[in-house]
């Protein structure tokens, strides 16, 4: 039973009017009396009691909401002129005082997401490798989807201030990527069609990436042969003859020698001292971001978020960017004496060592990590058998290409697709 409730101030026991006149009627019911140190004994049982405790918890309401405001009209200013504000340390920046300043070896990871992202990494490989890595968070946490997530989207790494999720003009942080950079991987990030799952369920290499001639995407499907083994295919979704129906082992052994190839072609010419890496790696991460913000640029005006006059400024603006990147492309890879990427064309030996280093560093990668490659950077399609016995697989029925540069991610069109067998090979 109580019979006494003893409060410093008022204001301390309540803020709200509505439950003021809840506590009123709980002590009327039950004979309370209220005393508070800095005023003394109220009795609500009286009406000069009751009003005094009402004007008491009005003003405390008034001092709480005009407090409130302040706070927030400070953490406005704050947020719009980009500065810290407290609370955990984002990853990349130390904070010297109340000065955020770069953590190099923290921005050099930060870069290193990026990047990924831009060449087509899934977000789970890339939590897989800081993790392997032994990298944490700032609170010292592993790394997961919805911590990279929310690093990657902060407008803070571009040096871009944030309120009220619009930026509002510079931060005080000083950038670890570019704008440009940073808008690219946003893009792809927020991209509806890309594929968010959290796990590694995807069993077979090219099932959803590579197409059937007709321009469906082949899935994978458990057959029985006539000897009564059961074996795995690509299977052609579309009903009607001409469609294809590949044993998966064949073709996957076609396209594993086919990256590997890539892999090991593009790695010889591109072998530069580390003194430059770093410069080059940077330039190829702004090159992809301005490849895929002209993509953006183009969706919005053909969805008329943007007039065709603002598109043409844009695409302008990007391309003048573009040029300077390549012409310091070209001045870094040359100044090893290394031969530039687009001057070698693809080769895809019949003969890969699949046993070699090269092939294992492939082959030991996950499922999820080579059909992001393959998804990101080739187009793949699959034939039907024209030549020979229909039991002899044959490996000119699978066509792997690198994508074009500059060109948007995704399927081929079916008209692409009918050229696609006469185009030569795209240069790298």
């Amino acid at each position: 039973m109580v019979n006494y409730v003893l409060v410093w101030h008022m204001d301390r026991l309540h803020r709200s009017p509505v439950e003021l006149e809840h506590y009123i009627d709980a002590c009327a019911a039950h004979d309370v009396k209220t005393f508070a140190v800095r005023s003394g004994e109220l009795d609500l049982s009286t009406p000069s009691g009751r009003v005094t405790a009402r004007m008491l918890g009005t003003l405390a309401r008034y001092e709480s909401e005009h407090k409130a405001e302040r706070i927030s009209r400070k953490m406005e200013e704050l947020s719009r002129k980009g500065k810290w504000t407290g609370g955990a340390r984002p990853f990349g920046w130390q904070v010297d005082g109340d000065r955020p300043v770069v953590d190099e070896t923290e921005a050099a990871t930060v870069r290193y997401a990026f990047q990924a992202v831009l060449k087509g990494q899934s977000m789970g490989s890339i939590v897989r490798e800081l993790n392997d890595q032994g990298i944490t968070t700032t609170r010292g946490k592993p790394w997961g989807y919805a911590q990279l997530g929310q690093m990657l989207k902060r407008p803070r790494n571009a040096g871009l201030a944030q309120f009220k999720g619009e930026i509002v003009g510079p931060s005080e942080f000083p950038a670890i990527v570019s704008e440009d950079v940073y808008r690219a991987v946003l893009s792809i990030l927020s991209d509806p069609g890309r594929r968010r799952s959290q796990s590694n369920k995807a069993r077979h290499l090219l099932a959803g990436i590579a197409q059937c001639h007709c321009g469906a995407l082949v899935r994978s499907a458990s057959v029985v042969g006539r000897n009564g083994e059961s074996y795995f295919v690509y299977r052609c979704p579309e009903k009607g003859r001409g469609h294809v129906g590949k044993r998966i082992e064949y073709v996957d052994e076609v396209v594993n020698r086919a990256v590997i190839a890539h892999r090991i072609l593009t790695s010889s010419v591109s072998q530069v001292k580390t003194d430059n890496t770093g410069e080059r790696e940077g330039v190829e991460a702004e090159a992809e971001a301005l490849r895929t913000r002209l993509t953006d640029a183009a969706k919005m005006a053909a969805e008329g978020i943007i007039s065709l006059a603002q598109l043409a400024t844009m695409t302008e603006q990007i391309r003048v960017k573009q040029a300077d990147l390549e012409a310091r492309m070209v001045e870094l890879v040359s100044e090893k004496g290394v031969p530039r990427t687009d001057m070698i064309r693809m080769t895809l030996p019949k003969a890969v060592d699949l046993a070699s280093e090269d092939a294992r560093e492939w082959l030991d990668l996950p499922v999820d990590t080579r059909r992001d490659f393959l998804r990101w950077g080739f187009h793949v399609v699959l034939y039907p058998h024209s030549k020979g016995s229909p039991r002899v697989f044959d490996a000119g029925t699978v066509l792997l290409r690198p994508q074009e540069r500059g060109r948007a991610r995704g399927p081929l069109s079916a008209e692409e697709i009918k050229t696609f067998r006469s185009r030569p090979l795209p240069l790298l």
